[in-house]
């Protein structure tokens, strides 16, 4: 049984979503490769089986890195790939900016592009609270458990990491943002950073990407030219660019695989003959 939902009021300055899901049953685990997309946003994910996981350079790469049972992922602007052999009994959280600020006393720039082991970053603050989602009795538990202890690591005050990125969803430009802010140029561009690992234009750009993919997910989805149109890029052929590069493959394509979670799409390695 899986579990995917808003967080605890008090956590949502913080927090988009909180889930849990439970292993795949042993006869219809199978091996596969998935091509992981950026979201401009961190994850926590804590996996409590020894089902392994691994990060890939390629398709081919045939041993790659071995990713920690507890991670905190950073931001991104790139897809990465990543093997698994089944479904890990899991539990997790998709971050907000400035999360990484509260929940570990972190800039998120410290992070970006990288997976780092949670045990490396809270000691073992991170094994004690693995075993104690490892003693829950079912996901609903485990979530109730991993909520309680976001919770207890939630600051007084949200700080100014919410304020920046809505000024820049609703500004017309990165300057006008800036303007809104009261802050200058250099000093805004900094905070942002730390509040998200991304600096605003690539954070606007990655945003952009995942209303495509959004868009694109849905059973209407619009002609390429329409939701280009609409998203605010040149033209058809600009999406396509933007879209390939943070995705590794072009809208049309991404159409056709119907991924049943459109940011995890599914890989075959390649033949070769």
């Amino acid at each position: 049984m899986n579990r995917r939902r808003a967080p605890h009021p008090l956590l949502r300055p913080f927090v988009r979503e909180v889930w849990s899901c439970a292993a795949e049953p042993a006869g219809e685990a199978q091996a596969r490769i998935e091509r992981l997309l950026p979201s401009g946003l961190m994850h926590l994910v804590l996996r409590l089986d020894d089902a392994p996981v691994r990060l890939l350079r390629s398709p081919d790469d045939p041993l790659g890195e071995p990713l920690a049972p507890a991670v905190l992922g950073g931001a991104r602007t790139a897809p990465y790939l990543k093997r698994l052999h089944a479904r890990s009994a899991s539990v997790g959280a998709t971050l907000l900016p400035g999360a990484a600020q509260w929940l570990l006393g972190l800039d998120a720039d410290a992070i970006a592009g990288r997976h780092v082991p949670l045990e490396a970053l809270l000691g073992a603050e991170a094994q004690r609270l693995r075993e104690r989602l490892l003693e829950a009795p079912d996901t609903d538990a485990r979530l109730a458990r991993f909520e309680a202890w976001l919770l207890a690591r939630r600051p007084p005050a949200p700080g100014q990491a919410g304020a920046l990125t809505r000024l820049l969803r609703q500004s017309p430009s990165v300057g006008a943002a800036v303007r809104a802010s009261g802050l200058g140029r250099r000093r805004f561009e900094r905070a942002f950073l730390q509040a998200t690992g991304l600096s605003p234009k690539a954070w606007q750009r990655v945003r952009r990407f995942q209303r495509a993919v959004g868009a694109l997910a849905a059973t209407d989805a619009p002609a390429p030219a329409e939701l280009a149109a609409a998203l605010g890029y040149s033209d058809q052929s600009h999406l396509i660019r933007e879209f390939r590069a943070m995705a590794g493959l072009t809208p049309g394509r991404f159409r056709a695989l119907a991924p049943e979670e459109p940011n995890h799409l599914p890989l075959e390695p390649s033949r070769r003959g």
